[in-house]
């Protein structure tokens, strides 16, 4: 079988496209939809610590100053059952921690209190985001009110999906 030339260049122009093309989206949506590590040496960089306590999140502290980069690092040995599968709308974040990948990253791009819930909407909590001169925002996202039991009558989440 004889094949030409400038077929075997159309195919591997292809083949580097589509791979340049992959990589390209594929690291767009893992930056923006599940929090991970975006913007190194971006700015200001806020240092966050989470864990759940009483069925809510914990977040210290939960004021940051818009424009900042927000990193929230989560205490794995306080985050029962689906607490670690993390949602905070505002931000397009949806984000499964594990104890090796147990940090959010986001740009704080907009003021105002915001709601970050699992992904059962079970456990709950707030964060604020300060504007650029330090004052506070009245806006105040509407907690969703939806939710799921997984875990009987009154159980919550604490026994869902490990």
């Amino acid at each position: 079988m004889k094949v030409r030339k400038n077929t075997l260049y159309t195919i591997g122009i292809v083949l580097i496209l589509f791979s340049f093309g992959f990589l390209f989206l594929s690291q767009g949506e893992s930056n923006l939809v599940t929090g991970n590590s975006i913007l190194e040496n971006a700015g200001n960089v806020q240092i966050v610590k989470m864990y759940v306590e009483n069925g809510k999140y914990i977040i210290t502290p939960s004021e940051f100053k818009r424009g900042d980069i927000v990193r929230i690092e989560a205490d794995m040995s306080k985050m029962p059952g689906c607490s670690k599968s993390i949602v905070i709308s505002a931000f397009n974040i949806r984000k499964t921690l594990t104890n090796t990948n147990n940090v959010i990253e986001f740009k704080a791009e907009k003021a105002g209190t915001f709601n970050i819930v699992c992904s059962m909407n079970m456990y709950k909590g707030v964060f604020t985001i300060l504007e650029y001169d330090g004052s506070k925002s009245n806006f105040v996202e509407q907690a969703s009110s939806g939710g799921h039991s997984c875990g009987g009558s009154g159980g919550g989440c604490g026994g869902c999906g490990g």
